[in-house]
C-alpha cells in the first residue's frame, strides 16, 4: 500500500486528488497534511517521514504583490526539500507547475525554481521527482474566473 501526501490537500486540485484517492483504500493510504505544518519543522518533518509519494500543489497563484508570491512559492518548496534531506527521504515526489515556468514573471519564476529545488535534491539524494505542468485547471467547485473562466 502506497502512503500519499498532498501538500495543499486543501487547494482545488488537492481536494479533488485527496478525495479520489480515498475511493481506492486497499491501495493508498492518505497521509493528511496541514498548511501550518510548513511552520513546524518537527510537523513537516513527520509528514515527510511517513510518505512513499508526496504530492507538491502547496502554492500561491494570487497576491498583489508578485514578489510575495516568488518568495512564497520557492519558500514552500525549499522548506519541502530540507524536510525531506533532514529525513533522508526516499520519497517520489511529484510537484505541479505551470506554463508560466517559460514565462518572465515573478509566479513562473517561482514554480520553475520550486521544481528544480526538488530536482536537485533528487539527483543529490537518489530520490525520485515528476514535474507535472498543469495547464487549464477547472471542474467541480471551482471558482469562476479563478481556477478558470470555463468554471
Amino acid at each position: 500500500m502506497k502512503k500519499i501526501g498532498i501538500t495543499g490537500q486543501n487547494g482545488f486540485v488537492g481536494k479533488h486528488l485527496y478525495n479520489t484517492l480515498g475511493l481506492f483504500p486497499e491501495e493508498f493510504e492518505r497521509v493528511d497534511f496541514q498548511k501550518e505544518f510548513f511552520e513546524d519543522e518537527t510537523k513537516l518533518d513527520e509528514f515527510t517521514a511517513k510518505c512513499d509519494v508526496i504530492v507538491h500543489l502547496a502554492a500561491m497563484n494570487r497576491h498583489e504583490s508578485e514578489q510575495f508570491i516568488y518568495e512564497t512559492n520557492v519558500g514552500l518548496a525549499q522548506q519541502l526539500v530540507e524536510s525531506l534531506k533532514r529525513t533522508n527521504s526516499k520519497a517520489h515526489v511529484l510537484i505541479s507547475s505551470s506554463t508560466q515556468e517559460e514565462r518572465d514573471n515573478l509566479y513562473g519564476k517561482s514554480k520553475r525554481e520550486g521544481r528544480e529545488a526538488i530536482v536537485n535534491w533528487a539527483n543529490e539524494a537518489s530520490g525520485k521527482v515528476t514535474g507535472l505542468i498543469i495547464p487549464n485547471v477547472f471542474g467541480a467547485y471551482g471558482k469562476p474566473f479563478y481556477n478558470s473562466f470555463i468554471a
